[in-house]
């Protein structure tokens, strides 16, 4: 039927392209010419070709004859041939036309039940006879080119917000197998793009990433844009077997405009008289949305005016007088780009408010702004508050005083060089009286040299907070210890009868003696089963006068600590005759074997059992355990994911006391691989030292695990790969954003390391779209080289001591 339908519309075209030059005298000359002009025939016949080629460029198919709808009717357009209905339903997207006689309809969706006998469609087009046009009470389906296009149909934004933008559209649903002659598409994925094409933004400025969501799916929502930005957003159908896309349709969207901001510098006066103020108003920055005003807000700051200011208050000096408010808005100027001067109180009008003359004598005044971005109807407002900053005198202000002439400026001048002489001897005699003092002072103490010390020296920490004690003797450590433990609280300090042992279940040994098991009983904060526990054995008697001192510097550092969520609770010490107990909480599920325990087989469709939001909800809870811990002026020195454990709820929880867990075997841990190159190198621990070690712990989080260096041996190739710039490698799950906070844990210099406060807040973020950082899915199609497949379940713990 189609080679049919070719040859009928050359030839209709043939016969009208003849009749057009007719109209042009061209074919009379060529008629009445004995010589026809071969020219003007192979123009006609050029003519009859391309209009035919470019006709046939609209492909269509019979699709059959169906029970006629008499919904999609009441839409129906007068259609005399096929070929106009397909061309109709093809601009609007749709992927069938049907024909009723001479009424066109468009439609998406066949339904098989209401299939009829293709003879009972026995009625001619009028503009093509060799084509049916339906018949009684029944329609004549033909295809567009939309049926063979997997393209999402009607592509629209039913969402907007100033960050967000969310789209849906029509499933898409292959052409019925009763057309043999056409190949069914099934579309696996959809693949959206974003790009930026208009913004107000001046920062730096990222294009979202992709998104490849199942077939399944006709709605997303696009978080993380920036307010008043344009986008082109595109939706690509990935068909089966190719992998590549089938079909693209686009949507030209824009987020809303937000809040003004920065927030601009407040206004400089630059002169005032008893009725004005002259201000200068420097350049405004607004990264969400366009500046079209600015208001200038008078202030009266009076002694017995005590009203707080609300901007939704804010009208004319004539409604602020009738509600007894000190501030107002004098002018609504239209926003020009650059430094401009404007005179308050000059009894102008600006926009709807009067610029009244001010009362500078009785009132002191301060002048605001308020900028006014509005956007596609919608109006944001942001008010500034004037301080006493704006009547200091700038550089630019600063005149420089000069001595008037004549006999008055010798006086002055006399006068200033002889107080200079004086102090100037003064500075000499105090300089020669010292230095004879001094003298006097090394003939008294005889040949002892000044810089020799006279007791044991201990190496102390450059950390910023810390400072180590002198090396204290047997008497003084009993009194400082005695002196912590008695700054305890009553609850704190708890009976040895209270604590029960597990003494063959020793989950570590440090410096100080070694860690075991317990229950603690009966305390105010348990109930009356007890409390699982840690219990720190210390043998105090048999610590060198070393770790004495480090002792009483751990204690003050746990007498800081309060409760927090995410740090292990402090229950407090018992003490018998040979031992003193330090007790904290238990926790068995240590974060390092939970993420490994976590990893899923190759063949599973993720790569883990854990969420990304889990992830990323841990490494939180470890940022504001440890800012807490900044706050403290407390070092933690150990952080690792072998230090930290997991809760039955999930929730992390911090060991800030006594040495690493065994692992499983009994094993030491070597926590070489989470030190900070200054660790490694001079032992030199400080919050950035700890910054750089949650760095790791995070990156272990990402990973499921991944042992930080694995192809390093010793700690010396570890600095130096370091000192080389070697970093953790980016799996290609761990998007950049998150990737970027990790480096900044990771800068050589540790100044330059970003603080525990501005982690909490970046990890924060990223939370309110997860999969934007990370994403656990396993890819298929980049099967060859990802690193998801690459996982192991189970990565051997190189960090293990043999």
């Amino acid at each position: 039927m189609t080679s049919s339908c070719c040859i009928f519309s050359f030839i209709r075209y043939f016969s009208t392209t003849v009749e057009m030059a007719q109209q042009f005298n061209i074919t009379n000359s060529i008629i009445s010419s004995r010589r026809p002009n071969i020219f003007i025939i192979f123009i006609i016949i050029y003519f009859a070709i391309d209009s035919t080629l470019s006709q046939y460029e609209t492909t269509y198919h019979y699709a059959g004859c169906f029970t006629e709808d008499a919904n999609l009717l009441r839409e129906s357009v007068d259609a005399k041939t096929p070929q106009n209905c397909v061309e109709l339903c093809d601009v609007k997207n749709f992927n069938y036309a049907l024909l009723a006689t001479e009424k066109c309809s468009c439609s998406n969706n066949i339904t098989l039940t209401m299939r009829q006998d293709d003879e009972l469609c026995n009625i001619s087009c009028s503009g093509n006879k060799l084509e049916y046009c339906g018949g009684i009470g029944l329609n004549s389906y033909y295809t567009t080119r939309w049926a063979l296009n997997a393209a999402p149909k009607h592509l629209h934004l039913i969402n907007a917000s100033e960050n967000s933008l969310t789209l849906a559209w029509d499933i898409y649903q292959p052409l019925n197998l009763f057309l043999t002659s056409l190949t069914v598409t099934t579309i696996t994925n959809y693949r959206i793009k974003s790009e930026l094409t208009k913004t107000y933004s001046s920062l730096p400025l990222f294009q979202p990433p992709e998104f490849l969501i199942q077939n399944t799916q006709t709605e997303i929502e696009i978080t993380d844009l920036y307010p008043a930005t344009e986008y082109n957003i595109s939706v690509e159908s990935i068909c089966e077997g190719s992998k590549k896309k089938c079909g693209i349709s686009y949507l030209l969207a824009s987020t809303l405009i937000g809040e003004p901001s920065p927030i601009p510098a407040q206004p400089i006066i630059l002169k005032t008289t008893d009725t004005t103020i002259t201000i200068q108003i420097d350049s405004i920055r607004n990264d969400n949305g366009p500046i079209n005003k600015i208001l200038i807000i008078v202030e009266r700051l009076d002694d017995t005016i005590s009203q707080a200011f609300d901007a939704k208050l804010l009208g004319t000096l004539h409604e602020a007088e009738d509600n007894g408010l000190p501030y107002y808005i004098a002018a609504e100027l239209d926003y020009i780009n650059g430094s401009r001067k404007f005179t308050v109180g000059d009894g102008k009008l600006y926009g709807r408010y009067k610029n009244s003359p001010l009362d500078t004598k009785t009132s002191h005044i301060h002048i605001s702004l308020g900028v006014v971005s509005t956007l596609n109807g919608i109006t944001r407002t942001l008010f500034t508050r004037g301080t006493h900053d704006q009547h200091a005198l700038s550089i630019k202000n600063f005149s420089y005083s000069t001595f008037a002439p004549g006999r008055e400026s010798l006086t002055a001048l006399t006068v200033s060089c002889s107080v200079f002489g004086i102090c100037f001897i003064l500075a000499i005699i105090t300089y020669f009286y010292l230095r004879y003092k001094t003298c006097q002072l090394r003939a008294l103490r005889g040949n002892s040299h000044e810089m020799t010390m006279h007791q044991p020296i201990i190496e102390r920490e450059n950390n910023g907070f810390v400072v180590e004690d002198e090396l204290p003797t047997t008497e003084s450590f009993k009194e400082q210890l005695n002196s912590i433990l008695e700054s305890l609280h009553n609850s704190k300090r708890l009976p040895r009868n209270n604590l029960r042992l597990n003494v063959n279940d020793m989950i570590a040994e440090g410096n100080y003696g070694e860690v075991i098991t317990g229950k603690l009983l009966q305390t105010s904060s348990q109930s009356e089963g007890g409390a699982d526990c840690q219990l720190h054995v210390l043998a105090l008697n048999d610590l060198s006068s070393i770790d004495q001192a480090k002792l009483i510097r751990e204690f003050r550092n746990i007498s800081k600590l309060g409760q927090h969520a995410n740090i292990l609770d402090f229950y407090g010490v018992s003490a018998s005759s040979d031992y003193l107990y330090v007790i904290f909480e238990h926790q068995s599920v240590i974060l390092k074997r939970r993420l490994i325990e976590s990893r899923r087989a190759p063949s599973s469709f993720r790569i883990t059992t854990l969420s990304e939001q889990l992830v990323l909800q841990w490494i939180y809870e470890m940022a504001s355990a440890m800012e807490y811990l900044e706050k403290l002026k407390v070092v933690h020195k150990r952080l690792c994911s072998h230090n930290i454990y997991v809760t039955d709820e999930s929730t992390l929880k911090l060991s800030v006391f006594g040495p690493v867990p065994y692992t499983a075997n009994q094993k030491k841990i070597d926590i070489t691989r989470w030190s900070a190159p200054e660790v490694l190198r001079y032992q030199r621990h400080s919050p950035k030292s700890d910054v750089w070690s949650f760095g790791i712990v995070a990156w272990e989080c990402c990973t499921l695990g991944g042992t930080p260096y694995s192809q390093l041996n010793n700690s010396k190739q570890l600095l130096d790969a370091l000192q080389s710039g070697s970093r953790p490698a980016r799996p290609s799950f761990i998007f950049h954003d998150l990737y970027q906070m990790l480096l900044n844990c990771w800068t050589l210099e540790p100044s330059e390391r970003t603080t525990f406060e501005d982690l909490t807040y970046n990890v924060r973020q990223l939370m309110t779209s997860a999969r934007h950082a990370l994403c656990f899915d396993r890819q298929q199609e980049q099967q060859d080289n990802n690193v998801l497949d690459t996982l192991p379940f189970y990565m051997p713990l190189l960090e293990v001591e043999a």
